[in-house]
């Protein structure tokens, strides 16, 4: 699945449109900076001023999205939603290795 990661986020992009039509799709770390390994994750970065504020509505957002996909239960998408504010962190971090899908 690493191999084929774009694929998959492109397919989680599709997903998450379809949930929080206002979200912004990215992906940062190692994928984004072209040095992952065979042990890294993807770290998708679901941004949108529409993801609930509980910890427990978000999952079952990834839920939904994993399910539609039919992703294995250990697979290595990380997906991250975030609000905007929420998001300033991951990306100023990332400002130099970021892919937005959508």
């Amino acid at each position: 699945m690493l191999k084929n990661w774009r694929k998959w986020v492109e397919k989680i992009a599709q997903e998450v449109a379809e949930l929080l039509p206002d979200a912004k799709v990215y992906v940062v770390g190692s994928v984004a900076r072209g040095d992952y390994v065979a042990s890294s994750d993807v770290d998708v970065l679901v941004v949108s001023d529409r993801v609930p504020e509980k910890p427990a509505d978000r999952s079952r957002i990834k839920l939904i999205i994993e399910e539609k996909l039919n992703l294995p239960p250990h697979h290595p998408f990380e997906i991250h939603l975030l609000t905007k504010t929420e998001a300033k962190h991951y990306l100023k971090k990332s400002s130099n290795h970021i892919i937005q899908l959508t």
